[in-house]
C-alpha cells in the first residue's frame, strides 16, 4: 500500500507540474498576443512547444512505467494482452481507411479541418494520426474489458 501511495503522490506532483507549466505558458502567450506581438508564428514558439511536448511525454512515460511496475501480474498481463489485440485490431480498422485513401476516388472527399480551419498536409496528417490513435484506444478498451470479463 505504501508503494501505491507514493505512486499517487508522484502522479499528483507530475500533474501539478504539467498544469502549472501549461498555465504559465498560456499566460505568457496570451499576454504577448494581447500586446500585439505575433507570438505563435515566431521561431521561439516552435521551440517552446517542442520542449513542452517532449517534457510532457517524458513525464507521461515515467508515470506509466512507475504505475505498470506497481500493479500485480494479472493486471499487467491484461494491459499487455489488451494493447496487443485491441490496439492492433484498432490499427487494422484504421489501416483499411489508410489503404482506401490511396485510391483515386479519395480525392473527391472533403474532410473537415480539425485544426483552426487548416487544410495543409501537416494538419491532415495530424488528423489521421489522431484518428488512428483513437481507434487503437477504443480497441484497447474493448479488449481490456473482454480479458477481465473472461476471467471473472
Amino acid at each position: 500500500m505504501a508503494g501505491k501511495r507514493k505512486l499517487y503522490i508522484q502522479s499528483a506532483i507530475a500533474l501539478g507540474l504539467f498544469l502549472a507549466t501549461a498555465f504559465v505558458t498560456g499566460g505568457v502567450v496570451g499576454y504577448l498576443s494581447d500586446s500585439g506581438q505575433d507570438v505563435l508564428s515566431s521561431p521561439i514558439a516552435l521551440v517552446v512547444v517542442i520542449a513542452f511536448a517532449a517534457v510532457t511525454m517524458l513525464i507521461a512515460m515515467w508515470i506509466s512505467l512507475k504505475w505498470m511496475s506497481s500493479i500485480d501480474e494479472a493486471a499487467q498481463e491484461a494491459h499487455k494482452w489488451a494493447w496487443f489485440w485491441g490496439g492492433s485490431s484498432g490499427m487494422a480498422v484504421g489501416g483499411v481507411f489508410v489503404i482506401l485513401a490511396a485510391m483515386p476516388q479519395a480525392a473527391m472527399l472533403r474532410i473537415p479541418a480539425w485544426y483552426s480551419e487548416r487544410t495543409d498536409p501537416a494538419a491532415y496528417a495530424a488528423t489521421g494520426a489522431f484518428a488512428m490513435l483513437t481507434l487503437m484506444l477504443i480497441g484497447y478498451g474493448v479488449a481490456w474489458a473482454w480479458w477481465w470479463w473472461a476471467r471473472r
